[in-house]
């Protein structure tokens, strides 16, 4: 439910009403403090909502190139031609197994997991580790 702005300054909150609620934080926000996509996307203006989104997009464009990649028969990750051998349980890209290493990670339901990750979702898990 969209409430007030729930943006924080220095001393105290914003208090405008609210248009929309952040996709990743949760919090209501007013048209001076975030943005409501052309595509469906309502996003704040904190620093770690806004670097989610760009994460998002870069992720995308890294998943489409492991895919082609693994099309041919090759590890997901840029410069290698080993033969892809297993997956990351993140973002399902085939690697070799140079490629992978085994972590603990969140599940996207929250529960914890171990398993092979990618170097590029590892990466990824200290931004999208925080609420």
């Amino acid at each position: 439910m969209v409430t007030d702005c729930e943006t924080k300054s220095l001393f105290r909150r914003c208090g405008a009403p609210g248009i929309a609620i952040c996709q990743y934080c949760g919090r209501s926000f007013c048209s001076d403090h975030g943005e409501q996509l052309d595509d469906g996307q309502e996003i704040c203006l904190e620093s770690s909502c806004r670097r989610k989104k760009e994460d998002l997009a870069r992720h995308f464009a890294y998943r489409a190139e492991v895919t082609e990649r693994n099309r041919t028969g090759i590890c997901g990750h840029e410069d290698c031609e080993l033969e892809r051998q297993v997956d990351c349980a993140k973002c399902d890209g085939l690697f070799c197994a140079d490629h992978v290493s085994e972590r603990e990670f969140m599940r996207r339901d929250g529960t914890p997991a171990r398993g092979l990750i990618c170097q590029h979702c590892e990466r990824r898990r200290k931004l999208w580790s925080r609420s």
